[in-house]
């Protein structure tokens, strides 16, 4: 094999602002991890800011596109009237076949309303809906004139149909906690976007249109509330649904502390933005946070809430947003429940809005009065669990084939929710597209992002921008385009027509790859949650690459030649290219268990179509998929070429192309 020709080898210094080593892999962030407010200075900024927020929060938790509002078929019935108020049994479909189930108080003795109404949420203590704090404050809520509605977080009490059972009906798992923790847990439900804290959140966004609905009930005063878990749970449903106007989130340090439970850590939801970016999120709607006294939690809220104050006094709300600390820690006591009343109050507009409002003694209902499904047997739609996710999985391949690219008015459709998709399911950082996005020294890296990406770059002429650049993508790294590389000969024949050409370390690749860091579990300790994963990273460094190559180096066409694995990098990354060359490598994306590998998986890689409908999104651009092996799916890529007019312009075949053959493609490049 020919050895490379004489060239320049361009590595001047840009800027200071990459560090020495490749920090990524090595700074991992865990539901412990400390997370700091992500800056806004400007008021006019901030309505933006809450966009890419809720976009997390939705593309998150599986909720992109939202899914369909299907009928609730609510049943509302016994019920029983006390002194001030009165309390019913509901249970709810949030989902067909799915039921949520809990209890609703209403005002007695105070007209007909319309009134306000809270939704309660729970958190994981072991006695659920039931537990003192949770029926206390519905009750005074109702004796105050508000309709209260108490739900199951799934999993526990009534809302517990795909909890395993004994023959004689009792749970296999008797704890509520251990039948709520367990639900969703197979990884392979994150590659179709399906999670516990989604299916939990959106049950919490019909439990509010449920209420909004009732007929005694002013839809536009609703309020959310919830402690520890249930805080989480009624931050994320107040951080999307703007109907919800008033929230008090009681835990220690609420908008601190992440969760450790499957349901607050869907995969996706806290990589650019955390908990405290959602409670921020709210303003200017009235916010109460409450905590508890002890020394770490109250150093917690005082920092925390001090953060967020300063969005409300940006925004001009200072007298929107309270941060307390109250004795008991994260227990929603009598102290904390008095502090929410007199919040709602003031928020919901209601007569008696001054001065506190003491909660008045009651008597509680047996539990059994006030259970829905006392003998845990459901009506007879009611779905098990692997039939619900079969469901989840049909509708959203119903979605998938409406999109399908078949004509020009399609594609455009299909390349406006499809891109949105590739965004936010991949973690795509814009900031690259910014001036001074991209940086460069001996390496290539985005500033403040801890990124660098080490680089071969080959030219024979360093006096002007190349015509044309070539990124070779390899899992060999830069040492592909080097002495006895995989792609020396093709590098130098690239060369010899006066093309450049970029080799990269790309992330976990060549002489920057640590076996333990690429191959590290994306399911363990909620990684996906607060990280991006490996092959999400790597296409990222695709696009940070390309657009180096365009801005820094003015290249004036870039095309990527990606071999092996790396193919299947460079097909996510389709959209940034000018043109690509890429190895399908016989990867078939319908193959769930391939995708749980830690090199591949990134959540909801099933969501969207997978690699092809990514690639689509090339289209007109010229684009070559080989080494099919007659498994890659590709037709939707056809269709997207052809309903863009340009059919020539693509190429799929399943045996792979000689250098020479690459060459003349990328002689044969359209003019830009």
């Amino acid at each position: 094999m020919r050895r490379l020709l004489p060239l320049f080898l361009l590595a001047f210094r840009l800027s200071a602002d990459i560090p020495d080593v490749d920090l990524r892999g090595r700074s991992v962030r865990d539901p412990g991890t400390a997370r700091a407010l992500v800056a806004v200075t400007n008021a006019a900024d901030w309505p933006a800011q809450v966009q890419l927020i809720r976009s997390q929060i939705q593309y998150g938790c599986g909720l992109y596109p939202i899914p369909d509002l299907t009928p609730l078929k609510a049943q509302v019935f016994g019920r029983m009237e006390r002194a001030g108020y009165s309390v019913e049994k509901v249970h709810f479909q949030p989902f067909p076949g799915l039921y949520v189930a809990g209890n609703l108080y209403r005002p007695l003795g105070k007209g007909n309303g319309p009134f306000p109404a809270v939704l309660n949420l729970h958190g994981h203590a072991e006695a659920g809906r039931f537990q003192e704090a949770a029926v206390a404050r519905c009750v005074q809520f109702a004796r105050m004139g508000i309709v209260a509605l108490n739900c199951d977080l799934l999993g526990y009490d009534d809302s517990a149909q795909f909890s395993p059972r004994n023959a004689d009906g009792s749970l296999v798992r008797p704890k509520n906690y251990d039948n709520h923790a367990a639900l969703f847990s197979d990884p392979t439900n994150q590659l179709w976007g399906l999670s516990l804290t989604g299916v939990q959140l959106w049950a919490s966004i019909r439990a509010a249109d449920f209420l909004q609905a009732l007929p005694d009930v002013d839809r536009t005063k609703i309020g959310c509330t919830g402690e520890s878990a249930g805080a989480t749970h009624a931050l994320l449903l107040a951080a999307l649904d703007q109907w919800v106007q008033v929230v008090v989130l009681a835990g220690p340090g609420a908008p601190a502390a992440q969760g450790v439970c499957g349901c607050e850590n869907a995969p996706g939801l806290r990589v650019e933005f955390s908990n405290l970016d959602f409670a921020a999120a709210l303003a200017p709607r009235p916010l109460l946070l409450m905590g508890g006294t002890q020394a770490g939690a109250k150093a917690t809220l005082d920092a925390e809430g001090a953060a967020v104050a300063g969005v409300y006094r940006l925004l001009g709300a200072e007298d929107k947003f309270r941060a307390v600390s109250l004795d008991g820690g994260e227990q929603y006591n009598q102290a904390a429940r008095e502090t929410a009343y007199a919040w709602f109050a003031r928020g919901l507009q209601l007569q008696a809005a001054n001065g506190k409002i003491s909660e008045q003694p009651y008597t509680r209902e047996p539990d059994a009065a006030l259970r829905v499904f006392p003998e845990g047997k459901y009506p007879a739609d009611a779905l098990s669990e692997a039939d619900f996710i079969a469901a989840w999985i049909s509708a959203r391949k119903e979605r998938l084939l409406a999109l399908e690219p078949k004509d020009a008015k399609a594609f455009a459709q299909f390349d406006q929710m499809t891109r949105q998709y590739w965004q936010y399911q991949l973690q795509i950082d814009f900031s690259i597209l910014k001036p001074g996005g991209v940086v460069s020294e001996w390496a290539v890296g985005r500033p403040g992002k801890g990124d660098r990406i080490e680089k071969q770059l080959l030219v024979l002429d360093d006096e002007h921008p190349p015509k044309l650049l070539v990124i070779i993508a390899h899992p060999q790294g830069r040492a592909a385009v080097g002495p006895g590389g995989a792609r020396e000969r093709l590098a130098a024949m690239l060369l010899a027509k006066g093309y450049a050409v970029l080799g990269l370390d790309l992330y976990q690749t060549g002489k920057a790859r640590e076996e333990a860091v690429a191959r590290r579990s994306p399911f363990t300790n909620s990684f996906a949650t607060y990280n991006r994963t490996v092959i999400q990273q790597r296409v990222q460094d695709l696009c940070t690459a390309n657009m180096y190559a365009k801005s820094v180096l003015r290249a004036q066409r870039v095309a990527i030649v990606a071999d092996g694995d790396a193919g299947l990098w460079a097909l996510l990354a389709a959209v940034a290219p000018d043109a690509l060359i890429a190895d399908a490598n016989a990867f078939d994306a319908a193959n769930d268990a391939a995708w749980l590998d830690p090199e591949r998986f990134f959540p909801g890689a099933r969501l969207l179509g997978g690699p092809a409908a990514i690639a689509a999104l090339a289209a007109p651009r010229p684009l070559w998929v080989h080494h099919t092996g007659g498994v890659f799916e590709a037709s939707w890529i056809r269709e997207a070429y052809q309903a863009t007019g340009h059919p020539e312009r693509l190429r799929v075949q399943n045996d792979s192309p000689s250098d020479k053959e690459i060459l003349a493609w990328l002689d044969a490049l359209p003019a830009p």
